[in-house]
């Protein structure tokens, strides 16, 4: 027995996620996902500074480098 068609996501369903979620739609599917906690973006922004001028930006550092902070830690 087939499965039934899949609906594809449209830009109004990210209006049903709840306000601590934050969604996407990829390939036609909708992506939700918890946001993050206040101490992890405060960890990620405090670590852009402290890494992004010397490592990106090239002051006091070597530069050049490319750092992604990633919300998807698995």
């Amino acid at each position: 027995m087939s499965e039934p068609a899949k609906r594809i996501a449209t830009y109004e369903d990210l209006y049903s996620i709840p306000d601590n979620m934050t969604g996407e739609i990829m390939k036609g599917e909708l992506i939700a996902t918890p946001r993050p906690s206040r101490k992890h973006v405060y960890a990620a922004s405090r670590l852009d500074k402290s890494l992004g001028t010397p490592f990106d930006l090239g002051r006091g550092g070597p530069g050049g480098w490319i750092i992604l902070l990633s919300r998807n830690w698995d």
